[in-house]
Formats: C-alpha cells, structure tokens, sequence
C-alpha cells in the first residue's frame, strides 16, 4: 500500500497556482456526459469543486450548485467565483458527507482519485445517498493501473474494470465510461476516465 501524503496540505499551499493553470479550462465536452440527465433547474453536488469552475458553469447553466472542498484555499477561491450566483460553498472532505436524498447529480471532477481504494468505497457510497432516485453521477480519475505518489500528491488511477469494482459494494450503477485526453491541453499523454452513475 503506497503511503497518503497530506494531499489537501498540497491544494492548501498551491492554490494559487492551481487556479491559473485549471480555471480557465473549456469543460463543455465533459459537462455534455453528465447535463443531459439533469433536470433544468436542478440541484447539483459540486464534490472536491476545486477553484470553483464547474460550479460557475453550472449556474450560469441555471442549475443550482452546492459546493464542497476538503480544501480551505480551495473554497475560499471558489466562494469568490461563484459571488452573485446561486452556489453555496462548504469547507467539507467526503468523510464529512451526510446529505440524502437531496441532489439530482454529484459531479466529482478530479477530486476521487486522490482516495485510497477504501476511503474512495466509502465516498461513492455517501455520494450516492446524497441523490435523489433518479439521481446521477459523475466521476473522473487518471486511467491507469496503479496507486502513486506525484509532487506530493497520492493518486488512485482507474480502469472500468477497477471502478466496477470500487461500486460493487455501493448503491451505484456504472451506466457510461469513456476515455478522453487532458482538457487543459498541454499534457497530450494524461488521459482520463469519465464514468457516469445511475443508482441501483
């Protein structure tokens, strides 16, 4: 088992520096995997929301967003994006979930991958207790095989085979999965895996 740094520590001290290489990045692609099921109007789970670009997007999209980050930079950035926006943002970690039956989606965007295989069981599953029955999920992760630490960050990569897994145990259903290269456009050997949840 590869040792968990202090992975929030990380976000704690690079935020500034994370929020001028990711804010600005198009994720209309992506968001297209996951919006068509989401009711207009409807409420979604912005899970490890980072700088709070997602979030923003979402709003402007007229959806309403709540927020939550393990990272105290992290929300404090993303408060000030999504100001004038119907966003609430939390200073929460997955451990600390304890919403049911409330969203109409969870879009976990980066953020899972950085829990170790148990502790990311126990998000999923907390995840899909936040969702309302006809609910949906979003995840994504770097494809891969392995389970590695880089610039001080723990990193848990996915394969189908490995998220199926993950979710045998949890309330969710893996309906979509897909492969696509890095949004930010200048890592062409990043891939990632996109998975959409329905519950079981």
């Amino acid at each position: 088992m590869t040792e968990v740094p202090d992975t929030l520590a990380w976000y704690d001290r690079n935020a500034s520096h994370f929020e001028a290489r990711t804010a600005s990045v198009d994720m209309k692609a992506i968001h297209g995997l996951f919006l068509p099921d989401i009711p207009p109007g409807g409420h979604i789970l912005d899970a490890g929301c980072g700088v709070g670009r997602d979030a923003l997007a979402f709003a402007r999209a007229g959806y309403r967003v709540t927020a939550m980050d393990g990272s105290a930079a992290m929300v404090r950035l993303a408060r000030k994006r999504t100001a004038g926006y119907p966003v609430s943002v939390h200073h929460m970690t997955f451990a600390e979930l304890d919403w049911t039956n409330r969203f109409d989606g969870f879009w976990a965007c980066a953020a899972l991958l950085h829990l170790p295989p148990t502790e990311l069981e126990t998000a999923l599953t907390r995840l899909a207790q936040a969702l309302k029955p006809s609910g949906t999920g979003y995840a994504s992760f770097k494809a891969g095989t392995g389970e590695r630490v880089e610039n001080c960050r723990y990193f848990f990569d996915m394969t189908e085979e490995k998220l199926q897994n993950t979710i045998r145990n949890t309330p969710l259903r893996l309906r979509l999965c897909s492969i696509t290269t890095d949004q930010a456009g200048d890592r062409p050997s990043v891939t990632w895996l996109n998975a959409v949840f329905d519950l079981k």
